[in-house]
């Protein structure tokens, strides 16, 4: 990694059904065993907290429950009270994280939120501090925003170094969205999860109705293989198994735009792989 900042990397959607979760937990599990980065994975407190259901239940160390483990006690609520007596530390958010891979990928485990308007102090003073302290033990921050707009994601798409917007390949919804572009203060890539070549809205096509540079639509494309062990919470290990995989290996394709698109992604935050 070049230099010593860590990256905010906020991952959004202006609609539901886009994939912002498992496209996230992928990309960041890519960074994780290809390039030995060291990577915290979140989702915002504005939503249903299921990385769990992409990531597993992780390595099971230190004092963390089943409970912690399957995001029925939630992390946010107590890192926010940590953080509104003082007392949290980079050390003690760690502690709180689901290690995946030791020691270089963990997640923060969470309950269920519905999506609010407004949000307390405590709780918008709480994920601010602990974006502040990502810094001092993570290479990548990954925050899965969920889709629509709120105070939390305007605020973390804010600090975002790099934002990555899931759009579908849907012609009336590329329309929609667009028409009425978001303007975001850092760079952006547009993101097509379950991509399908043979669409007539491709990624060539996108990028010409649209007028997008090649490097600004980055695709996952769709594999049924994936999206069933990804359920299971096996993400990391299917990229960790097929990571290097050759050119017999039924998911070579697969790996390579992953891989790609996780590139392109740094790329535009200025790093270099």
């Amino acid at each position: 990694m070049e230099g010593d900042k860590t990256l905010n990397i906020v991952f959004w959607s202006e609609e539901d059904g886009c994939g912002t979760t498992s496209a996230m937990a992928a990309v960041a599990s890519v960074c994780a065993d290809a390039w030995h980065m060291r990577t915290i994975l979140m989702q915002s407190s504005n939503q249903q907290g299921d990385l769990h259901q992409m990531l597993g239940m992780g390595m099971q160390v230190g004092s963390m429950s089943s409970d912690d483990l399957y995001g029925r006690r939630d992390g946010w609520e107590l890192l926010n009270g940590l953080a509104e007596r003082r007392t949290l530390t980079a050390e003690r958010l760690l502690e709180h994280m689901v290690p995946v891979i030791g020691g270089r990928m963990y997640y923060l485990p969470q309950g269920e939120y519905k999506k609010q308007e407004k949000y307390s102090k405590a709780v918008k003073m709480g994920i601010r501090c602990v974006i502040a302290l990502t810094q001092q033990i993570a290479d990548l921050t990954f925050i899965d925003c969920g889709s629509g707009q709120d105070e939390i994601s305007d605020y973390v798409l804010s600090q975002a170094d790099v934002a990555v917007v899931s759009i579908s390949q849907e012609r009336q919804n590329l329309d929609a969205y667009f028409q009425n572009r978001h303007i975001f203060q850092k760079n952006v890539i547009y993101l097509i999860n379950q991509y399908h070549q043979e669409s007539i809205y491709n990624k060539k096509n996108i990028n010409r109705l649209y007028r997008l540079y090649e490097e600004e639509l980055a695709v996952i494309p769709d594999n049924p293989v994936f999206r069933h062990i990804s359920g299971k919470g096996k993400t990391e290990r299917f990229i960790h198994r097929h990571i290097r995989c050759g050119k017999f290996d039924n998911q070579t394709a697969f790996m390579q735009e992953l891989l790609k698109t996780s590139a392109l992604i740094l790329k535009a935050a200025g790093m270099a792989v």
